[in-house]
């Protein structure tokens, strides 16, 4: 057992000493259990040991050969089985310190240039304009455009790729048009922004910004975005004018409507009828009225989630959305009822909101699958909405199983 346990010590301190990881360990380690030993061979064995297992754990993390040297040491037995992971694998542990470093690069890339690090970095005078068209918050304008790429790629016929021209100016598109209308929204909202705690430090509300300023800012925007709309043919034009009329009105429909969600749905999602005919020049029914269907219970899904960060103020602002018509009491009105009327309220709105997020999710899915049948896409199309499917699930089962 003696002799076991000095070839592991020689074979542990051969590997500190050869990996380039550990080649900064003091050099002295030896020669300090020299000095502690006297002239007892066994007592010089013992000191060198426990030396070495003090210093060298901070360096190297073999837990399990450390208790497993401590064990025969010790007890001249194992206490228990230790199998080494795999990341201390002298041949793996430089590809997984490699990766580590990888990903902490990525990651501090995307910390570092982000749209708000830009927009941060901008010039005062022009910060304020650019958080008024949220561009410090891009994922809005992505979710204007998707729709617009789910139509283009629709149109497209079976073996070629999107078109990049439509692709861009929708793009572009999609940016003036979600600027015009968080303008519009704020300009409408001026006076309740105030009131709540997200929304109080937006520039017109907190008077960064006057209400003469932005409304020429909407101005130069709609000249831009009308240049592009006129770029299309006459039935985008028509479909692109038709679709103020909901731009405007969806800052009312908060004020007047339980459902201001479905006024939005109906609002983002025009680009998911417009895309296709600025491709192929008339409208399939068929393929955009699914389409579209889909689009509208998917902004249900992810607005509906988004509106309960405002659960709060939205009552003292005389807001009103999808997440307070589930909850049928306010916070004030739990606060008088007894602990199990409490939690009993608090059960069935957490089933009401589940069960309707659910069933946006499904219909969702289901009429996007409906829009790709006319043509006729199968592999690719389908491992997309299994993908999107499971994406979907890890965001509602662990809130069903809490």
């Amino acid at each position: 057992m003696s002799l076991f346990v000095r070839l592991l010590e020689k074979s542990m301190f051969k590997h500190a000493m050869t990996s380039h990881k550990f080649m900064q360990a003091p050099k002295a380690w030896c020669n300090n259990a020299r000095s502690l030993s006297c002239s007892n061979p066994a007592s010089y064995g013992a000191a060198k040991r426990n030396l070495f297992m003090t210093n060298l754990k901070p360096w190297l993390k073999l837990t399990s050969i450390a208790n497993l040297h401590t064990s025969y040491c010790c007890n001249n037995k194992p206490t228990k089985q230790f199998k080494k992971p795999v990341k201390d694998v002298p041949i793996l542990s430089s590809f997984y310190e490699k990766r580590s470093q990888f990903e902490d690069k990525v990651e501090n890339f995307f910390q570092r240039y982000t749209a708000k690090t830009f927009v941060d970095m901008a010039p005062e005078h022009i910060k304020p304009y650019l958080q008024l068209n949220r561009l410090d918050k891009p994922i809005g304008t992505l979710l204007l455009y998707f729709p617009c790429v789910y139509s283009i790629c629709l149109a497209t016929p079976s073996g070629e790729l999107p078109s990049l021209y439509y692709l861009g100016l929708f793009g572009i598109g999609a940016m003036l048009m979600r600027g015009s209308g968080c303008i519009i929204n704020d300009l409408w909202d001026r006076d309740l922004d105030k009131h709540v705690e997200r929304t109080k430090d937006r520039p017109i509300a907190s008077r960064k910004i006057s209400g003469n300023d932005a409304l020429k800012a909407l101005a130069v925007q709609l000249t831009l975005s009308l240049g592009i709309l006129l770029s299309l043919n006459s039935t985008c034009i028509m479909i692109g004018f038709a679709s103020m009329i909901l731009v405007v009105l969806y800052p009312l429909a908060k004020r007047f409507m339980s459902t201001p969600q479905a006024v939005l749905g109906l609002t983002f999602n025009i680009g998911a009828i417009m895309g296709f005919p600025a491709v192929t020049g008339y409208i399939d029914w068929t393929i955009v009225g699914p389409l579209y269907i889909s689009c509208f219970f998917w902004t249900m899904y992810y607005d509906t989630i988004y509106g309960f960060q405002d659960v709060l103020d939205d009552p003292k602002a005389g807001i009103k959305s999808v997440p307070l018509l589930f909850m049928k009491d306010s916070a004030d009105e739990l606060k008088e009822k007894a602990l199990p009327d409490r939690l009993e309220e608090l059960k069935q709105q957490q089933h009401r909101i589940i069960t309707f997020l659910s069933t946006a999710a499904i219909m969702h899915f289901v009429f996007i699958y409906v829009a790709g049948l006319p043509r006729f896409l199968d592999g690719p199309f389908i491992l997309a909405l299994i993908i999107s499917g499971v994406k979907y699930a890890e965001q509602v089962i662990p809130t069903i199983l809490a």
